[in-house]
């Protein structure tokens, strides 16, 4: 069994990219009209709670958080049309190995190609884990002191060659993958969300939120935290966590009434909210 709540997440959602898994996440209804030029294993591999693809606009430039196989991101390729721009982040290689796959399937069908897809950690939005990956293939691990020295390249990437610079995105998307995050570097996620935003921009989040704290003996169940349960932040929370990393004009703009899961008395549902990063042409309210 993996011994983290990362490496449980990765080997999941690795399997769930060759294979559908419909325990991971709840139903969604996608505007249909999206959907006929995605190809069929993009969709059977998609898991999320809600659809963040509804509240983008002509134009935008979208970072999506998490993106998996890339339904989302080529739903909002159309959305944002040929004058935007779509950026898909994801961990997992099989998934990265089916979105990238299909991205040019689905940009003939279009008429145009507007998304790509990057290998990073979505709490570390700084670090290309591709170009890392490329620089220990030349120097590999092999003791401690190549350790220590791989560290500093980490660093010396984040700064030099970052994955998404920052004040460059519209909008900030994920469905369903920020409660994956493991709770110490829940704190971080939210800040490089903030990071990477222009001034104006938003985040537009779907996940699931808990009605009351998740226990500690159910956060520590690796199986609980990749179907998308114990990682949850709590209904008052979720918010708390967008004010905290300095966002304002929070909103919930979608809250399912009926559970998803109930799990030892504790209700988990699906909401989807949004949250500015300041105001266009003044402060936050």
């Amino acid at each position: 069994m993996p011994t983290s709540t990362e490496s449980a997440v990765q080997t999941r959602y690795a399997a769930a990219a060759k294979a559908p898994e419909a325990a991971l996440c709840c139903p969604v209804s996608y505007d249909p009209k999206f959907l006929e030029v995605i190809p069929a294993e993009v969709i059977e591999r998609d898991y999320g709670c809600g659809d963040p693809s509804a509240h983008l606009r002509p134009g935008e430039t979208v970072l999506d958080l998490g993106s998996g196989t890339g339904k989302i991101c080529f739903i909002a390729a159309q959305v944002v049309g040929p004058e935007g721009r779509v950026i898909g982040v994801d961990m997992t290689d099989d998934m990265l190995e089916v979105a990238r796959r299909n991205a040019p399937v689905v940009a003939e069908r279009i008429g145009y190609a507007n998304v790509e897809f990057r290998k990073g950690r979505i709490q570390d939005l700084a670090l290309d884990l591709e170009a890392l990956d490329e620089e220990l293939r030349a120097g590999p691990i092999l003791d401690a002191a190549s350790f220590l020295a791989a560290d500093r390249l980490a660093e010396e990437l984040r700064v030099k060659r970052p994955l998404v610079t920052d004040d460059s995105v519209d909008v900030v998307a994920s469905n369903c993958v920020l409660n994956l995050v493991e709770a110490r570097m829940k704190r971080q996620l939210f800040e490089e969300i903030f990071r990477v935003l222009r001034h104006g921009g938003r985040a537009v989040i779907s996940d699931i939120v808990s009605d009351r704290p998740v226990p500690e003996a159910m956060q520590s169940d690796p199986e609980l935290w990749s179907g998308c349960l114990s990682g949850a932040f709590t209904e008052s929370g979720f918010p708390e966590a967008f004010a905290k990393a300095g966002f304002c004009g929070t909103e919930v703009l979608r809250r399912d009434a009926e559970p998803w899961r109930t799990v030892e008395g504790i209700e988990f549902r699906s909401v989807t909210v949004q949250a500015w990063k300041g105001k266009r042409g003044g402060c936050c309210d």
